[in-house]
């Protein structure tokens, strides 16, 4: 037997060597087994999942959104066809090639192509919107190059399509891409980033009715991932409509009334509360929103000085002027200190300890009663009836009315105004409240803020025959009766009789707006945005803008049974009669021939 170099007979190192390489291999046989056991077994589905997904991608298809209506179903907010092109990271093969293309067809910058993409590959099953409501002509050329751009598909959708325009923008509002925040705030609430939410208005308080819910398309891909065939599909639910109290004809008539004046108006009926029309401009076009905008376009918007996206019917904060003298004379005859014969004199001024507080007519009104007071809006009775009340009882009965709270609209953007009291001024400045600042108080000057739908929601109280109505927007509610005006309903009537004597005495300071053909009353007010501006220059012209009053008022038809109430307020636009009563006459008129004039009682008032 031969012998190898270590000593050993040959056949048995040939043995061991070949024992050593059957353990090798079984070792490795075993790791095999062991490695596909647990592929297979105890990961089964992980790797099912994946296998499905290099063939499979399931494809979220959004909902119509329901439409917004106004009062008679005229639609507002609608829904057109539209393309957007989406892009599954995973399936992308030869990038650069597909960013190329992508960046010619859709004229984009490549970069932020590739950023978009990158950044979607944190999640690479779910699509990422490159593009949104592309144009047909885009829709045919991606479709030509498709077999050169593995991963992309065009997704066939409905974009949102405000019909008007600005058009009562900011009752509808606007939607825009939800945000990371939202996302949060509505976690299981099926949203994707890219996916579109309503962002203020309408759209943002309804959201979950007109959203509906999301389909899903399941497809096969190939090895490249291009798009094979369509192998299941659950349609997307759409949104339900939603129908406003808002008429569309009187709101253009009180668009085009306000005209390109900086302020809001807003027409209710005041037996139900009911919001027949709410303006506030300048406006926007809800449209621009849908795609994303320039940082640079969105920084002119919100420095814009003028606010456009600002809601003031619901969120402008006025110093009432004399609109708030009725709400001081409600709580003079309830409380029983004044009744409606008894008369003052007026010199022109009033007294308080060495300082005199003017009239706005020098020369005094001479002898008044509550009717002249309000029709001709005498200063001096009001001044004398503030000091006889006092800041508490006057700041108590304008809180019972519904100032200095939000108005309880479905729309939760409003703010509460501002009724001051001892208690407020101390915490708010640490000081004592002074005698001189009750006298302006009832004048609607001083710290006294109110919102236009704030006065819309008392003074149709005060026409209605004393019923204070939730004012309401959305045609499913039903009236909600808050209470009633703590007030006789002959105190109500001398209240109506002098508001009706604003338009038709000769001596109103609403005159200018009196119509043969309708019965109105109402009330005017100027409220002085500097003190002492507007004594100082003989021409209103000559006070530069942000100084000029703000001018309201407030108009009411039929006088005897009112049908309409319409507030207006013009921000810097100077006297109440002369600028906003025109603006209400013109929306009340509307609204009686859009009616065809076929009201009876209207044409037995006007006679």
């Amino acid at each position: 037997m031969r012998a190898n170099i270590s000593g050993l007979p040959l056949e048995i190192e040939f043995k061991k060597k070949g024992v050593i390489l059957l353990s090798i291999v079984i070792l490795l046989c075993s790791v095999l087994v062991l490695k596909l056991m647990y592929m297979q077994v105890l990961r089964g589905s992980y790797y099912e999942g994946l296998s499905k997904n290099n063939r499979i991608r399931i494809l979220s298809l959004k909902a119509p959104r329901g439409k917004i209506l106004d009062r008679g179903g005229v639609v507002l907010a609608d829904n057109r066809p539209a393309y957007n092109i989406i892009v599954i990271p995973e399936d992308i093969s030869g990038p650069e090639i597909v960013y190329a293309n992508l960046s010619e067809i859709l004229d984009l910058d490549l970069q932020r192509i590739e950023e978009k993409i990158k950044a979607g590959l944190r999640r690479p099953f779910e699509p990422v919107y490159i593009a949104k409501d592309i144009s047909f002509d885009q829709v045919a050329q991606i479709e030509v190059e498709m077999f050169n751009l593995p991963g992309v598909s065009i997704e066939a959708t409905t974009e949102r399509d405000y019909v008007y325009k600005d058009l009562a923008s900011h009752v509808l509002g606007f939607l825009g891409e939800v945000s990371k925040k939202e996302l949060r705030s509505y976690k299981g609430g099926d949203y994707t980033t890219g996916d579109l939410i309503g962002k203020g208005g309408i759209e943002l308080e309804c959201e979950n009715i007109l959203r509906g819910k999301k389909g899903k398309r399941v497809i096969e891909v190939d090895a490249p991932g291009r798009r094979q065939k369509i192998l299941d599909e659950l349609p997307p639910v759409h949104g339900a409509d939603v129908r406003l109290t808002i008429d569309k004809d009187l709101q253009v008539v009180a668009r085009d009334a306000l005209g390109d004046k900086v302020g809001a108006i807003v027409a209710m009926v005041p037996a139900t509360g009911e919001v027949l029309a709410m303006v506030s401009r300048p406006g926007f076009d809800p449209n621009m929103f849908l795609s994303p905008i320039a940082p640079e376009m969105w920084d002119q918007i919100i420095k814009d000085p003028l606010h456009p996206l600002e809601n003031r019917a619901l969120r402008g904060q006025y110093p009432p002027g004399s609109v708030f003298k009725i709400v001081v004379a409600l709580a003079g005859l309830s409380t029983g200190a004044i009744t409606p014969e008894e008369k003052i004199f007026c010199p022109g001024y009033f007294s308080l300890g060495e300082r005199r507080f003017m009239c706005w007519k020098p020369s005094g009104h001479g002898d008044v009663d509550l009717v002249r007071a309000i029709s001709e809006s005498c200063d001096v009775y009001f001044y004398r009836l503030g000091k006889i009340l006092g800041i508490d009882k006057i700041s108590t009965y304008a809180l019972k009315l519904g100032f200095g709270r939000p108005t309880g609209i479905e729309l939760s953007e409003e703010v509460s105004g501002l009724i001051p009291t001892k208690a407020w001024k101390m915490a708010r400045f640490n000081e004592a409240w002074y005698p001189g600042e009750t006298l302006i108080t009832a004048i609607g000057q001083g710290f006294v803020l109110v919102t236009p739908l704030q006065v819309a929601k008392v003074m149709s109280a005060v026409v209605n025959g004393g019923h204070i109505y939730t004012p309401r927007i959305l045609m499913s509610h039903n009236p909600n009766l808050e209470g009633d005006i703590d007030i006789s309903d002959e105190g109500l009537s001398v209240i109506k009789e002098a508001l009706r004597k604003v338009v038709e005495d000769p001596h109103g300071t609403g005159r200018g707006i009196r119509d043969p053909m309708f019965s109105i009353g109402g009330k005017t007010g100027t409220s002085q945005v500097v003190k002492g501006v507007t004594s100082k220059l003989p021409d209103e012209s000559d006070i530069p803008y942000k100084y000029r009053d703000h001018a309201w008022f407030f108009g009411f038809s039929p006088v005897e049974n009112p049908e309409i109430l319409v507030v207006a307020v013009v921000e810097h636009g100077g006297h109440g009669g002369s600028i906003a009563a025109p603006i209400v006459r013109d929306v009340i008129k509307g609204y009686f021939f859009l009616k065809g004039l076929s009201n009876e009682q209207m044409v037995k008032d006007s006679r």
